[in-house]
């Protein structure tokens, strides 16, 4: 009889905690995202993983955590958008080609076809190396394989995820589809000084602690975006109310499509001087409604195996969280090993990428040509001088510049067009007038 009764026991105590585990039946027992109706499926549809299961350990068995990014996006995302995704690919908002060959190339090292052609170097052995480091560690840290700096307005998702889900404050707000992306995100990249920043009216400072801003109350000033920055004149169609994408189309952004031209929505009256078509024919618009300019001169990078944090922490505000990271929990104590991520592979390799600046001035706008011979607002973009100092101290390269910069040192200089445009200056359009004058004159010894 006592038999019995604690058989009975067993199987009942037995029964009662089987069924009192805890089972996860979906996804969003965990995870209260809500999904837009034209991606209302399944997680693991996208994610993997189990959607049923006892534990969260079961349930992330094969999980692909970042479906969007480019590694995954056509198993996931072209699963529905195939063609998009091909696009995507062959778009230069992907491949980058216009912001890596023109460094390469001034290098005197070959292009490539794509931000995934550039060469991966596990060591530093020669000047290529340096460069390439250089480009997949501490300048792409925008390309769509990296989640962004860990800052409030700079992380992001990747691959797709990047324009098309909403983060905000360093993490994904919800799981809502945006078709049509907000500013917001756009700014997760084109922030510092490149554009974008500018047409917000913004302008990063200068990284010694002089430059910096003043304290605001005892407290340091807020940096969404990882830097500091001067509050200057927004663009005129920001004030009107005009997005990014009122002009940057997704067919131009995510297929490679025409960019956008000022007389797509100006018309003008050809009467004027200034707006004559011969000489709209020859002038970017920005040449003359720019209202100011990025002027960064002598990007001065040094790569160390083995810095001493103590060196560097007048200059711990770079817009980069791992050199940061690096240099704050240095200074608290903690013995950290200096590394920072490659931005397309995710692998750590040893050494921190520190920058500094010759100078830093917006008043300036150089007038140049691009490659088409339209006069241009120019830019020192490659006014770059690179150093690398190995884990013996030993000073491997030193101040190296581009061969092209010391043949000619007018070639720092790059073509872009300033999103700060506001009312024509009237003696830089005078100055345009005379380099078109010129021309013309100049026209018959040519030939």
């Amino acid at each position: 009889m006592r038999f019995l009764i604690l058989l009975f026991l067993i199987v009942l105590f037995g029964c009662q905690a089987k069924e009192s585990k805890p089972v996860l039946r979906s996804c969003k027992d965990c995870h209260h995202y809500e999904l837009d109706e034209k991606h209302h499926f399944a997680c693991t549809k996208c994610h993997q993983g189990r959607s049923s299961a006892a534990t969260a350990k079961e349930a992330h068995q094969g999980l692909i955590a970042s479906p969007a990014s480019p590694s995954n996006w056509g198993r996931a995302c072209g699963s529905c958008h195939a063609e998009k995704i091909k696009e995507m690919e062959r778009s230069p908002h992907f491949t980058l080609v216009g912001v890596i060959n023109p460094v390469l190339k001034a290098f005197d090292l070959p292009a490539v076809s794509s931000i995934n052609g550039l060469p991966e170097p596990e060591k530093i052995k020669n000047r290529a190396d340096l460069v390439y480091d250089l480009l997949r560690r501490r300048c792409l840290r925008c390309h769509l394989f990296y989640k962004g700096d860990d800052y409030p307005e700079t992380r992001r998702g990747t691959g797709c995820a990047a324009c098309h889900l909403l983060y905000g404050n360093g993490k994904l707000m919800d799981h809502t589809f945006i078709k049509t992306t907000p500013d917001r995100l756009c700014l997760h990249c084109h922030y510092g000084n490149r554009v974008g920043f500018d047409y917000y009216g913004l302008f990063e400072h200068d990284y010694p602690y002089a430059f910096r801003s003043p304290l605001i109350d005892g407290d340091l000033p807020p940096r969404p975006w990882g830097v500091e920055f001067h509050e200057m004149a927004q663009d005129v169609h920001l004030k009107a109310g005009l997005s990014c994408l009122s002009c940057h189309t997704g067919k131009e952004l995510m297929a490679g499509g025409k960019g956008p031209a000022c007389t797509d929505c100006h018309e003008l009256d050809h009467k004027s001087p200034f707006h004559a078509k011969e000489v709209l024919a020859k002038v970017r618009c920005s040449a003359c409604h720019a209202k100011f300019s990025f002027q960064d001169r002598g990007y001065y990078l040094m790569l160390q195996y083995d810095p001493d944090w103590e060196d560097w922490a007048e200059f711990y505000v770079q817009g980069s969280s791992e050199v940061e990271n690096f240099i704050v929990r240095s200074a608290q104590g903690d013995e950290l090993e200096p590394s920072m991520l490659d931005k397309i592979s995710g692998k750590p390799r040893p050494g921190i990428w520190f920058l500094g600046f010759k100078e830093r001035r917006f008043e300036d706008l150089p007038l140049g040509r691009d490659k088409t011979g339209k006069i241009s607002i120019m830019r020192p973009l490659l006014d770059l001088h690179l150093s690398f100092v190995d884990e013996y101290g030993e000073v491997i390269f030193d101040n190296l510049t581009p061969y092209a910069v010391k043949k000619d040192p007018q070639k720092v200089y790059l073509p872009y067009s300033p999103h700060t445009i506001g009312q024509a200056d009237y003696f830089r359009a005078q100055k345009i007038l005379e380099m078109l004058h010129e021309d013309h004159h100049l026209e018959p010894q040519r030939r």
